[in-house]
């Protein structure tokens, strides 16, 4: 449809349910912005694309209507604004989901170009069935049941989440619109299962050398032989590697070093363990590229914010909260640290354990010397964590046994891997049946209606509470991707509202949040598998009653923390002139 003339769908899908424009693959010839952009062009660079539900009067002239006014003159009811998009150069595919018409004789699917440049439109559709109107109560179900049997540990994790994805292909082909294979396995975050692999291999290979040990000795003698003082230190060195590599890289670090620490002086590693992945996830919120939530936040809003803008206005934030976190974690584990003092000769332990492998553990401390380097040069480089991990790992395979990687390979957690693939299905399945969207529709529409002098307050305290109780149960990876779209669109339609203030306030929930639950972050996950290994499994319930109370606190901190940057600082730039 090119200017103001349009493209029609005739005849939506009949019958009462509700039905999706699972295709509507639009075309333009001038680049924009992949997001929503609600309201008119106000660039002629933009193709902007309305998409209306119309239901005309039931004698209309087809030849006489060809223009959007011809349209809106000659409806019979008022038309329903799908959505407002800007059309890039690439072909884009919007999915679109309404209720139609128990008659939708004169219904009409109708996408409007607000620009001169030609423009393509194809639409496809079909009805959703039965369970279309449901299908956000269907996703939550299945969510339901996932956490459950997680929770219970009637299942182990992994079946647990293979059971979930599959009820969601199961949802999904009953509405006619199963994934093809290619689909369903784009739905794993190939980053996250990269990076896991490629550090498991590396991990595992160093631990031939015996620096674990030797580590975990050290650690002790600098800790002077007091529990207190060790668990600061390993949470303190957690917290600072966790701000400028990914988190679930510091845990498969620390870990083996807290697994084989623990053992040497006979100590149950599951108070170190947890309090690490919750200080992994506390640190990582500092910066852009220590937490996957806020790697999507900087891409996606890369013409907002950079580096610097994340660490000045987040590292305080996480400054402030980190005591507080600690002096928690220090009453909840009382009983663990009744007796300050290590049962431990360290002089002793320093000869019993020394490296065994002094080649290997130089090929290794090259090797790792190295990614840890590339990950370090993220923000120049740009280069995918999970590719530098995956060519670490085989390096150093080449030079560890080029012909028996075997026994190397079983240091790899097959199941972990599974259940985070499995788990990333079930995420995108229930995004799939719409539970994602309605979250962040309700969200968008409860800031709508606040008073516009305080709308910003509303919105972050919302925001980051919000984001904070759902990222603990739903992984907050896809959450964070579905609410960046729904803060840009807020800030387009509702006045009173600046984008970089709400990033920060999802930023700080979505990470925070991820310390609730042990399904709220992949550290966790990776944590658990860990200890699990070591004979030493952490529960899920066992992690959540540690877990969710620090949530809790944290995000208040937070909370505070963004009410005051925003008095100080950021309401001063906001508009309140009016609606």
């Amino acid at each position: 449809a090119a200017g103001d003339h349009t493209a029609a769908g005739d005849h939506t899908a009949a019958g009462d349910h509700t039905a999706t424009g699972d295709d509507v693959v639009v075309h333009g010839d001038e680049h924009g912005d992949p997001h929503d952009a609600h309201g008119d062009a106000h660039d002629d660079d933009l193709v902007v694309v309305q998409i209306y539900l119309i239901e005309l009067e039931d004698h209309w002239d087809k030849s006489t209507i060809v223009t959007k006014a011809d349209f809106m003159a000659n409806a019979a009811a008022e038309p329903i604004l799908l959505g407002n998009y800007t059309i890039g150069e690439e072909e884009q595919a919007i999915l679109l989901e309404f209720e139609i018409a128990d008659d939708p004789h004169n219904q009409y699917f109708v996408a409007f170009s607000l620009q001169e440049e030609p423009l393509a439109v194809a639409i496809a559709m079909h009805s959703l069935g039965s369970t279309g109107p449901s299908q956000v109560i269907i996703a939550g179900f299945i969510m339901t049941i996932v956490f459950g049997l997680i929770m219970t540990e009637v299942l182990h994790r992994t079946m647990a989440a293979m059971i979930g994805a599959t009820l969601c292909m199961i949802t999904l082909a009953m509405q006619n619109r199963v994934p093809s294979l290619s689909k369903t396995v784009s739905w794993m975050d190939h980053g996250t299962l990269g990076l896991l692999w490629g550090m498991m291999l590396i991990v595992g290979i160093t631990m031939r050398t015996g620096v674990f040990e030797w580590t975990g000795v050290l650690a002790c003698k600098l800790s002077g032989g007091n529990k207190t003082k060790l668990l600061l230190l390993l949470c303190m060195v957690t917290a600072v590697l966790s701000a400028f590599l990914d988190n679930v890289t510091t845990i498969l670090l620390i870990a083996p070093v807290t697994c084989k620490l623990c053992k040497l002086v006979n100590m149950d590693p599951c108070a170190f363990l947890i309090c690490e992945a919750i200080f992994s996830n506390i640190g990582g919120t500092a910066t852009m590229i220590g937490d996957p939530p806020n790697i999507i936040v900087g891409n996606m809003l890369a013409e907002y914010l950079d580096f610097t803008a994340f660490l000045v206005n987040l590292a305080p934030g996480v400054l402030l909260t980190s005591p507080f976190v600690y002096v928690y974690l220090r009453w909840w584990f009382k009983d663990a640290f009744e007796d300050p003092v290590l049962n431990a000769d360290i002089p002793h332990l320093q000869k019993l354990y020394p490296i065994t492998n002094k080649v290997l553990l130089v090929k290794c401390g090259a090797v790792l010397f190295c990614v840890i380097l590339c990950f370090f040069l993220h923000p120049v480089t740009h280069l995918d964590p999970a590719w530098i991990a995956i060519m670490g790992a085989v390096w150093l395979l080449t030079v560890f046994d080029m012909h028996h990687c075997h026994d190397a390979l079983m240091a790899v957690e097959w199941d972990t891997l599974l259940f985070f693939a499995a788990l990333f299905v079930v995420v995108e399945g229930v995004g799939e049946l719409g539970l994602l969207r309605a979250i962040a529709n309700v969200l968008s529409d409860i800031i709508g209606g606040m008073p516009i002098e305080s709308r910003q307050q509303a919105a972050l305290c919302l925001i980051v509470w919000c984001s904070a109780i759902f990222s603990a149960f739903v992984d907050n990876i896809p959450f964070t991707a579905t609410m960046v779209p729904v803060m840009l669109q807020m800030v387009e339609q509702v006045n009173g509202l600046n984008i970089e203030p709400l990033a920060w306030a999802l930023c700080f929930g979505a990470c925070f949040g991820g310390n609730g639950t042990m399904m709220g972050a992949s550290a966790n996950i990776v944590m658990a598998s860990k200890a699990e290994v070591e004979g030493k499994p952490v529960s899920f319930v066992q992690f959540m009653k540690v877990g969710f109370p620090i949530m809790i606190i944290s995000t208040a901190i937070a909370n505070c923390y963004l009410l005051f940057c925003n008095h100080v600082f950021w309401q001063k730039n906001v508009d309140v002139s009016g609606d």
